[in-house]
């Protein structure tokens, strides 16, 4: 049995949500930027399945939501006036599909909780809802108890579960039909859910109050019972010794397996663990037991052996006691789940929030491609899945698209777009070229898109070197929050921009694609765009403005550049009279020709800028002019002055103006 998908509605930010899982792969990754939702369908999950003993609040409700509320209070306040359809109070609820085998374990879950008898239909629902359970007895109470004008959002919100709980229904996978449960029981046979929390309080700090008390008991033990008592201090001392010794070595027995579960994930240079028991009397009413990292120190000249030195656990870095804390968790959880004498669930569902955290990335890489082998779904019984959420591009990276569901905001609410629909339904031809093209690509870079309030897709390294002070140099006045918008720079080239095209549309995230002219004459070669016929720009001809003839490229108008989310910009006549540049370079020689023969002597890598007799001359030669681009780039960033190429400050000034969510 495996969950398929999950629905929320009213919770949050998530008014209405569904998130699939992937039959193929173990996890679900849910990726977008800061407060889309994430986190939000976490604690849902613990909300509803009761695991930690949390409480729905009346903050909970979507904003949404605010507007049933008024109406339930004007009708509960009313005289004479019956209830009207949209008078009903709000409900936040939770679907979870399953898909089920014909197999006997499987069987014997799923068929109390069948809504039809299609033989062909493996398929199983249960809704949990957080609903009015006494809505007379509110009325009662808010028309009696309220206070002088108090609504009834605020009454609701320090008396919520007075008045509300959570009820279980079996539910009909396609139609929603439903049927209420008894209890939860069915719930329990069906699924568990743990969690591994973002903050995992795993920093180099003591539990200040326990240490300052094992401080003191320790200090009168040694002013007391050491200095009166010598004799029996160290036959104390020696016995607990003796004992130290025989449990050290059993502890390691018993932590063999996690030790080697650690090396599988391959954490550079990682630190040999060992266990110790310490019950010398001086740690008696402290921790008896601390996990020390083993540290050689290489023989000096003339030495004989390496000699091994253990150091305690305070001495080695977050990231590795992060790792260590995360495999412990999910260990506990399977064993836990294992060694119970009650039916187990079907399906074993994790969530873990942000793994990355203190990991540096390859270490991210390698969890996630361990971290199925290292849960063995297929050793154990029932189904193993995770959820994890993360902010992390390089996990992204690994994954592929299909387990990724992206959260995206809008306004008061967020989307969650389904990448596994994305790949799916880009499956022939040309579509799943650029699918194949996009997944390779996005991995062998970075998934920060993913991340961004917005996205550039820029032609190559003279951009992405200097865009930034572009952008800078663009975000003033009206334009100012561009500077603290999340942009994602995405490196394509201009062949390749417009393979993009289908999944910056699908997640529609406001993105600018800053590419080249790229004029040809009619004999196929390049050429001054004075003097050329049409543009070799596949992203010109294919996407946006999806125009070749260069005279329909140069009149195009901003809709034609636009298409929703996502403008281009490229070479376009200036205002000036200026010439049009058919590269970045030309344009910008064009834009900045006096400025740079002003200050042509500080510049470095680029020295054919100095040929130039005068500024006329350097536009004169801009096309002709052969130069090494990066050098170009960097002259540029070492100086100050110059101007940004309308083109570009167009396309920036466009998206300035695209709202983040």
């Amino acid at each position: 049995m495996r969950l398929s998908r999950l629905d929320l509605k009213n919770f949050r930010l998530l008014r209405e949500a569904s998130i699939r899982c992937d039959r193929k792969v173990l996890a679900a990754i849910l990726v977008g930027p800061n407060n889309t939702g994430k986190t939000s369908v976490a604690e849902a999950l613990q909300l509803f399945t009761k695991g930690t003993g949390k409480r729905f609040s009346i903050f909970d409700f979507s904003l949404a939501c605010r507007e049933a509320f008024d109406k339930v209070q004007q009708f509960l306040l009313g005289t004479d006036v019956e209830p009207q359809e949209d008078t009903t109070l709000p409900t936040i609820s939770m679907a979870l599909h399953f898909d089920y085998d014909d197999v006997a374990a499987d069987l014997a879950v799923a068929g109390d909780l069948l809504m039809d008898l299609d033989p062909q239909s493996y398929k199983i629902a249960v809704l949990i809802e957080f609903a009015i359970n006494d809505i007379d007895r509110l009325t009662e109470d808010y028309r009696s108890d309220r206070e002088q004008d108090e609504s009834l959002f605020d009454f609701l919100s320090t008396r919520l579960h007075d008045y509300y709980a959570i009820s279980c229904f079996k539910m009909a996978p396609d139609t929603g039909e439903r049927e209420r449960l008894p209890d939860a029981s069915a719930l329990e046979r069906l699924i568990r859910v743990d969690f591994v929390a973002a903050q995992r309080h795993i920093d180099d700090q003591e539990n200040s109050r326990a240490t300052r008390l094992s401080g003191l008991l320790h200090a009168h033990y040694g002013r007391h019972y050491k200095e009166a008592e010598p004799e029996g201090y160290k036959a104390l001392e020696s016995a607990l010794r003796t004992h130290s010794t025989d449990l050290s070595s059993r502890y390691m027995n018993a932590f063999a397996r996690l030790i080697e579960g650690l090396l599988k994930f391959g954490y550079p240079r990682i630190p040999r663990l060992s266990i110790k028991a310490e019950l010398s009397a001086s740690t008696l009413f402290k921790d008896n037991t601390r996990v020390y990292y083993a540290s050689d120190v290489e023989a000096q000249a003339g030495g004989e052996t390496t000699v091994t030195y253990n150091l305690p656990e305070k001495y080695n870095g977050l990231g590795f006691k992060n790792l260590i804390y995360m495999i412990l968790q999910l260990m506990s959880f399977r064993e836990e789940l294992e060694e119970a004498e009650v039916a187990k669930p079907r399906v074993h569902l994790i969530v873990i929030e942000e793994p990355e955290v203190h990991l540096h990335p390859q270490m991210q890489n390698v969890f996630l491609r361990q971290i199925s082998g290292f849960l063995d779904p297929e050793g154990s019984e029932g189904e193993v899945q995770l959820m994890i959420t993360t902010h992390s591009s390089h996990i992204v990276a690994v994954c592929g698209f299909s387990p990724v569901r992206y959260f995206r905001r809008r306004g008061n609410t967020a989307e969650v777009k389904d990448l596994l629909e994305f790949e799916s339904s880009h499956s022939n031809g040309e579509e799943a070229n650029a699918v194949k093209f996009l997944a390779r690509y996005l991995t062998l870079t970075r998934c920060d898109l993913f991340f961004s309030d917005k996205a550039i897709l820029i032609e190559g390294q003279v951009e992405r070197l200097l865009l930034m002070k572009m952008i800078e140099k663009c975000a003033t006045g009206p334009q100012a929050n561009l500077a603290s918008d999340y942009i994602s720079i995405v490196e394509v080239g201009g062949a390749y921009a417009h393979r993009f095209k289908s999944l910056v549309k699908f997640i529609e995230i406001p993105t600018l694609i800053i590419t080249d002219l790229d004029s040809i004459g009619e004999d196929r070669k390049r050429c001054r765009v004075t003097e050329g016929h049409s543009s070799s720009n596949a992203t010109l001809k294919t996407w946006l403005p999806a125009k070749t003839a260069l005279a329909e490229l140069r009149t195009a108008s901003r809709a034609d550049k636009t298409d929703g989310s996502v403008q281009v910009a490229y070479q376009v006549p200036d205002e000036d009279h200026l010439p049009c540049g058919r590269s970045f370079e030309e344009a910008f020689i064009y834009q900045n020709a006096e400025w740079l023969f002003a200050n042509r002597a500080q510049f470095i890598g680029t020295p054919e800028i100095l040929a130039a007799g005068s500024a006329a001359d350097l536009r004169e030669i801009a096309y002709e002019l052969t130069m090494n681009k990066v050098d170009f780039a960097l002259d540029l960033m070492l100086a100050d002055g110059w101007r940004t190429p309308k083109y570009i400050a167009d396309g920036l000034a466009w998206l300035a103006e695209r709202s983040a969510q």
